[in-house]
């Protein structure tokens, strides 16, 4: 475990130069840029390899793996169970480097015994350090995940963002509609009804491949005895097959199964 106090002097210089960045912030365009617009997936979560310890989630974390992000006008929303971004304002931050953005977002205290900065590829982003344009949100209402987080355009079908300011970095890789489903499992022609409606889904299938890694890496961390764990993965597979073509049943079940499955 952390230990509380460098936890606290942490998350305290975070907060200090987050509050720094946010006031040179400078106003955009009453509407958001077309660019940020559409369907998005989260294809890569990671946090600062050499501050780990300190973070909510861990890399490639499948409770944020594969969950579908919707910009629009009227809201910013992820299939995560979280509070809706209403109205969403955006004020655009100075621009910057990507590296020098990245190392200023994510301070490390002084004390740490390394770089006060951390690199990209402490993050394990391998986007070339190019001039970036960063975005802030402002939601209603405020206490939505998305309030005060910041999204960075790194083209037209990526996207780097904070999300709820939780110390890690999700990028996210623009949905197109002839984009396959893809769950954990091979969408073959079947009779079983659960299985047909998870194929019909990005949002489920997302959810279906998140349930599988974070039951393999249950598997992984738990002791030798895995029987109780298996069984109870199967007694959870037929709850979660009674949900039938019910889609929020599905999605319920599902997220509700890596979330336990993730304190294991």
């Amino acid at each position: 475990m952390p230990d509380p106090r460098r936890l606290s002097s942490h998350l305290s210089w975070l907060l200090l130069s987050l509050g720094g960045i946010a006031s040179c912030s400078t106003a955009f365009a009453a509407s958001k840029p077309d660019s940020l617009q559409g369907q998005w997936e989260v294809i890569q979560v990671d946090v600062d390899r050499q501050d780990q310890p300190h973070w909510l989630y861990v890399p490639a974390d499948p409770r944020l793996l594969g969950r579908q992000v919707r910009i629009a006008g009227s809201a910013i929303s992820m299939d995560n169970d979280s509070r809706d971004c209403l109205k969403p304002g955006f004020s655009a931050l100075p621009k910057s480097s990507l590296q020098q953005f990245i190392g200023q977002a994510f301070p490390r205290p002084p004390h740490y015994g390394v770089p006060l900065h951390p690199a990209l590829s402490d993050f394990r982003l391998s986007f070339p350090d190019s001039s970036v344009q960063p975005l802030r949100v402002s939601c209603n209402p405020e206490n939505s995940q998305w309030n005060g987080a910041w999204i960075i355009p790194l083209s037209m079908d990526r996207l780097l963002t904070n999300y709820d300011n939780g110390g890690y970095v999700l990028v996210l890789r623009r949905h197109q509609a002839s984009d396959p489903v893809k769950p954990s499992f091979a969408c073959a022609p079947t009779d079983h009804a659960a299985e047909r409606t998870i194929c019909r889904s990005a949002t489920l299938a997302g959810y279906d491949r998140s349930v599988s890694a974070a039951y393999r890496r249950a598997l992984k961390l738990s002791d030798d005895d895995t029987a109780p764990l298996r069984q109870a993965q199967r007694d959870w597979l037929r709850s979660r097959d009674a949900c039938g073509v019910d889609v929020d049943c599905l999605a319920k079940s599902m997220r509700d199964r890596v979330n336990q499955l993730m304190q294991q």
